[in-house]
């Protein structure tokens, strides 16, 4: 059950804010897409940047996991992720958000990632 324990460091380092150590968890030349903004970032440093970017729009994110689906190498995720997003205008807009991760796991680190959300729901709740 080594993808468990792969996936559990995941969150735990996304729930301790630590960009380094959830980007450690990916091959060195692992990817992450971002599929609701058709957007990818591959290699440890650009995965590490662009959490610490998400963390600064979103400080307060967290993920409530719905379990998890394994079919070989890969494991699927759903989620409901929460936080509070703060304006130009300095209004705090509550986000609530339903989603999935798609881990491919081989030789025990992360290969790529993607991040499957609702682009609409998210942007109407930005305001």
């Amino acid at each position: 059950m080594q993808y468990v324990d792969l996936i559990n460091r995941f969150y735990a380092a996304y729930a301790a804010r630590d960009a380094q150590g959830a980007a450690a968890l990916y091959a060195a030349d692992g990817r992450h897409d971002e599929v609701a903004m058709g957007k990818s970032r591959q290699g440890r440093e650009a995965l590490a940047e662009g959490l610490e970017g998400f963390w600064r729009m979103l400080p307060d994110v967290a993920w409530s996991r719905q379990g998890y689906i394994r079919a070989g190498d890969h494991v699927a995720v759903p989620y409901h992720m929460t936080g509070t997003f703060t304006g130009k205008d300095g209004r705090p807009r509550p986000i609530a958000l339903d989603g999935l991760h798609l881990f491919e796991i081989r030789d025990g680190v992360l290969r790529v990632t993607k991040d499957l959300w609702d682009l609409d729901l998210f942007k109407a709740q930005m305001g």
